[in-house]
């Protein structure tokens, strides 16, 4: 509030209508105006609007964190009110090292995400944007000679869009809207840009990195930021290595490297050596600090780094048979070297000695750290003003710069977001960020329709803000905590299920057909089915299918408390371990090795009268000394029959071996089981 006297507010009054009836300026008179008046005043009181989260979000996405889901979080809240979110939530912890993206001019934001893309090029994090990668390889290696496959699909594919663009010209354009003749033109014109990029993504790194160096280059040469220059040179924040500037909250990667180069006594002229180079100022200036393959931190590892790991403790079941490539390669804590479990022994007794004796001192000194500090290990965040977003999106090259940052932060906030620019987003993930990666959506509200349905998986929360969220999405949840069970378990679950089953069902019919083809070469190749037409039929309907089924429904390979336990184990889908290439190997010569079993331990009985099913009562019954049997049977239809109920045996115990049905589930279908028998019985 401010009290005025009955003249000053007159006098006031006169000047704000004198600027609001003002033909010329209006809006900077009206601004001059409310200064005038919007000085010297006195709070009354404060209102604050609270925003409770859910019961468990935080700890929910510290699990889905865990289990190695990259989590953006996309909202419209302004950014101070987004970076607290995001440390209440655990999106952003306080040793993470944070890149704010605000709004400014537009030189400003581009030379920020220049500056911060060129040091992680630096910090060897983004390898692919290095010169090494971009140069051309001209030696002859078996990848040059693959090329020449990828060249024909390259060519087929261009072609095909060439007869799609002749086509949406000169015969689709007649029938088609022009509503619609706009979409589809918009999509054939991404088509055409994603296959430019997949036909050499090298081409489009180098533009990246070419207009990083020129946005760079320009912003130094600028006289307007001499001051940035003078604040970049005292606290380095224009290569945001400050804590952020609102709550201090976040620790800088410059202070981790410094506080751990002073403990670190043993390397105090390599870890000073790597602060300054990993701490330069991104110029172009200065060719040697420019120069990421001398500055990236992948340059000062030994080429033959030492390793705690014995690869001679693994067995050969490992070896040959693991789809885990931790187990395959030896990087359990069973395969540790003997002298490095002595050494961490004997630390811990150095450290357990050391902590008494600080509690007996009071001392509060931190531990020696062991070994070299990489700077690429510090965890990275990003925030993003959708007002600085306009400045970067529109243009491909701007796009794919912000995108191989973002891809380089464990966690992205995007604040003051639209709805548009949220679907845009999401977009430029699916399209940007290499390897393509699922994407799925999250949000309670209307403004998340747009985003829903742009995403892989959509999922909807029901509760104050409407059903408009959830009748765009694919799963609808009633709070944000059921997301980790939705993924992390049934998610989980459902992949396992239906890899094996995908593989039991492919598996099944190549061993129906591998003994028909193993049986042909004994009936002269004349095409004779080793099984009747009818057998054939029902074993795709009720002799293999009934297990698999079973399988599919009731399988539990990890019980749910341990998987809540353990989020890590959800790593399993996402690095596709049930469907790998191994695993499908593994399949395919075990179906080979069973087909031939199947055939060879069942046919040499059956030949010769061993398939006369009747020969035992024709011998007793003594009705035809000369022919063994009474002439019934034997004939292809039983040998086939015989074969085929191997066949079933097989399948169906192995589908017993691949089903683990936890004990809670048992106890479950139990219980179901006898309702039903006492339901029947009255």
């Amino acid at each position: 509030m401010k009290i005025l006297t009955d003249a000053a507010a007159n006098e006031w009054l006169t000047k704000f209508k004198e600027a609001s009836t003002s033909i010329d300026d209006r809006d900077s008179k009206l601004t001059a105006v409310a200064y005038e008046i919007e000085k010297d005043l006195h709070i009354v009181g404060a209102t604050a609007i609270e925003d409770r989260l859910q019961d468990g979000v935080p700890e929910t996405i510290a699990n889905l964190e865990k289990a190695g889901i990259k989590l953006w979080v996309l909202t419209g809240d302004k950014r101070e009110t987004a970076i607290e979110i995001g440390y209440s939530t655990k999106v952003l912890t306080p040793q993470m090292h944070l890149t704010e993206v605000v709004d400014g001019p537009q030189q400003n934001v581009k030379a920020l995400v220049a500056m911060e893309l060129m040091r992680h090029i630096k910090i060897g994090n983004l390898p692919d944007y290095q010169l090494a990668a971009l140069d051309e390889n001209k030696r002859f290696s078996l990848k040059s000679l693959l090329k020449i496959f990828v060249l024909l699909g390259n060519w087929w594919r261009r072609t095909w869009l060439i007869w799609r663009r002749f086509y949406l010209m000169s015969i689709k354009r007649m029938w088609l809207s022009k509503e619609d003749y706009l979409d589809y033109s918009e999509e054939l014109d991404e088509d055409v840009v994603a296959e430019k990029r997949r036909a050499d993504p090298r081409i489009q790194r180098r533009k990246v990195r070419e207009l990083a160096r020129e946005i760079i280059e320009d912003f130094w040469k600028d006289p307007k930021n001499t001051n940035a220059i003078k604040q970049h040179d005292d606290e380095g924040s224009m290569v945001s290595d400050d804590p952020p500037a609102v709550f201090q909250r976040a620790k800088s990667a410059k202070a981790s490297i410094t506080r751990r180069g002073k403990n670190d006594e043993s390397n105090t002229t390599e870890s000073s050596r790597i602060q300054k180079l990993a701490l330069a100022r991104v110029s172009v200036d200065n060719k040697e600090t420019f120069d990421e393959e001398a500055l990236s931190m992948q340059s000062y590892r030994p080429a033959k780094a030492a390793t705690n790991f014995d690869k001679k403790k693994r067995t050969i079941f490992e070896k040959a048979f693991a789809t885990d490539s931790f187990v395959r390669h030896g990087k359990l804590s069973k395969h540790l070297k003997k002298e490095y479990l002595d050494a961490l022994a004997i630390d811990e007794k150095e450290q357990s000695g050391r902590q008494e004796i600080e509690s007996m001192v009071g001392s509060s000194s931190a531990t020696k750290p062991k070994g070299h500090f990489d700077v690429s290990s510090v965890k990275r965040g990003l925030v993003v003003e959708g007002a600085a977003l306009k400045h970067l999106l529109g243009d491909p090259v701007l796009e794919e710069m912000l995108f191989a940052v973002a891809s380089c932060s464990d966690s992205v906030i995007a604040c003051r977001v639209s709805p548009i620019q949220k679907a845009l987003l999401l977009k430029m993930v699916r399209k940007y960020v290499s390897p393509t990666p699922t994407t799925l959506a999250i949000g309670d509200g209307a403004n998340d329709v747009g985003m829903i349905q742009e995403a892989h998986i959509g999922i909807g929360i029901s509760g104050l803000e409407g059903q408009q969220a959830v009748n765009a999405s694919d799963f609808a949840i009633a709070q944000f905590r059921f997301l980790e069970s939705l993924l992390l378990i049934h998610g989980r679950w459902n992949f396992m299920r239906m890899s094996k089953a995908i593989l039991f069902f492919f598996y099944k019919n190549a061993l129906l057909i591998g003994t028909m083809i193993v049986f042909t070469p004994y009936c002269l190749y004349s095409g004779t089915p080793l099984y009747d037409q009818w057998v054939i039929s029902v074993f795709n309907f009720v002799g293999g299918s009934i297990p698999i089924l079973f399988m599919a429904f009731f399988d539990r390979d990890l019980p749910r408390d341990y998987v809540m336990r353990h989020p890590q184990v959800y790593e399993s889908g996402p690095n596709n371990e049930f469907l790998s290439l191994r695993m499908t190997f593994r399949w395919v010569v075990i179906c080979i090795i069973q087909i031939y079993t199947v055939y060879y331990f069942s046919a040499p009985g059956l030949e010769l009268g061993g398939g006369m099913t009747s020969a035992f009562k024709g011998l007793m019954g003594n009705w035809n000394r000369d022919v063994v049997g009474d002439g019934e049977g034997g004939d292809l239809k039983v040998f086939g029959t015989t074969i085929y109920s191997q066949l079933i045996y097989v399948v169906t115990f192995k589908v017993r071996k691949h089903t683990i049905v936890s004990p809670d589930l048992q106890q479950t279908i139990y219980s179901h089981l006898i309702s039903l028998q006492s339901l029947l019985r009255r």
